[in-house]
């Protein structure tokens, strides 16, 4: 990987169906609601405000709580970042020791709506939720250029390999890629990750230095993971295998016993691709192979991770999805499903085919609008 090099077209598990469609052409075609870990307790020096937002990104939110209820911005905590262009539900909590809460229905407008208001002992915190549930309409959904080129594809052919594809990734799940969006528009996460680690020199933004750091780790897990995919052992053990749990940056050595395998075979532990950092990797004889190719190939992202510290771990290679459910409204496909933290969306739609967002242009056509 070097400076900018565009997004790899990274492997499809189920061949990718010959399909194309649009995500996003409105904020009801995306959205987001958040499961917490745990339910407020009613009491405490930290209002918790649930808001659906539609529009508006997480920090605006909290920027805007902050400013409402007259405290510092880092008073204002949220579990995790939620889309812009969605309409999304999500917990923010505001600490007001010895204060009483604010109106905080004043605060709503067209775009932020409060929807519950309670109290709780302790501030949330980065990753205090289970996850979260998606309802997105794919609106337009056609065959793509590759499926026109082979053939005349019919809706009802089209709609047939989209639905076995959907069969598939529910009984078996999905190869458990990072989002594109964790690696910026056009990959410029990724290229400002690799100028950083070349030269030394962390941004003054603390928050944008994390970021880079996290573009390049995924990138080097994506790399791994399409390269066991391309060998077809990407839901299945290996040799040399390192197994995990869901939703864990921990693994443990394949023993190779029948027990282990039984728990394989009913989800309850998966592959795993290395999180590259320091200490050296528990994969042995294959798969320590595939990773370390992906590492010699890409040695300023595996030094930079290390230089900086980082610790070398795992990551699931399939992510399952046994609660999606889809349905058919003429053209447009709807999809329903909840993913643990951490897990994305996307990762569901590259399965389907081609699946772009609406045009920037369109959203601000739109915005202008309002």
């Amino acid at each position: 990987m070097n400076t900018h090099t565009a997004l790899p077209d990274w492997a499809y598990a189920y061949g990718g169906a010959y399909s194309q469609g649009i995500i996003r052409r409105a904020p009801d075609d995306f959205i987001v609601n958040e499961i917490p870990s745990f339910e407020p307790s009613g009491k405490g020096e930290h209002a918790f405000v649930f808001i659906e937002k539609c529009s508006e990104n997480t920090e605006y939110v909290a920027r805007a709580l902050a400013r409402f209820a007259g405290v510092r911005q880092r008073d204002v905590s949220y579990a995790g970042l939620k889309d812009r262009h969605a309409r999304t539900t999500q917990w923010f909590s505001v600490w007001l020791p010895g204060k009483p809460d604010p109106d905080w229905t004043a605060l709503n407008s067209d775009t932020i709506k409060v929807l519950q208001a309670t109290r709780h002992s302790k501030k949330l915190r980065r990753g205090d939720l289970v996850g979260n549930r998606f309802n997105i309409t794919l609106r337009s959904v056609k065959a793509n250029q590759d499926a026109l080129k082979q053939k005349n594809t019919s809706t009802e052919e089209l709609k047939l390999a989209i639905e076995e594809n959907l069969q598939a990734i529910k009984k078996n799940g999905v190869p458990n890629y990072f989002g594109v969006q964790r690696f910026g528009n056009n990959g410029d996460n990724l290229n400002q990750a690799f100028n950083m680690f070349e030269s030394g020199k962390r941004p003054r933004n603390k928050q944008k230095g994390s970021m880079y750091i996290s573009a390049a780790r995924s990138f080097l897990f994506n790399e791994m993971l399409a390269k066991r995919i391309q060998l077809n052992c990407w839901d299945r053990p290996m040799d040399g295998e390192v197994f995990g749990f869901p939703g864990s940056q921990r693994g443990f050595s394949q023993e190779g016993t029948s027990e282990e395998l039984q728990r394989w075979r009913i989800n309850r532990i998966h592959p795993t691709c290395a999180l590259w950092g320091k200490n050296e990797s528990l994969a042995v004889k294959n798969l320590l192979d595939i990773e370390q190719a992906v590492a010699d190939a890409n040695p300023v992202f595996c030094e930079g991770l290390i230089n900086k510290g980082l610790k070398q771990e795992r990551r699931a290679a399939r992510m399952l999805v046994p609660d999606l459910f889809w349905m058919w409204q003429g053209d447009d496909l709807i999809l329903r499903f909840s993913l643990a933290s951490g897990y994305f969306a996307t990762s569901i739609l590259t399965e389907l085919g081609d699946i772009q967002e609406a045009p920037r242009e369109y959203y601000a056509e739109r915005e202008a609008s309002e």
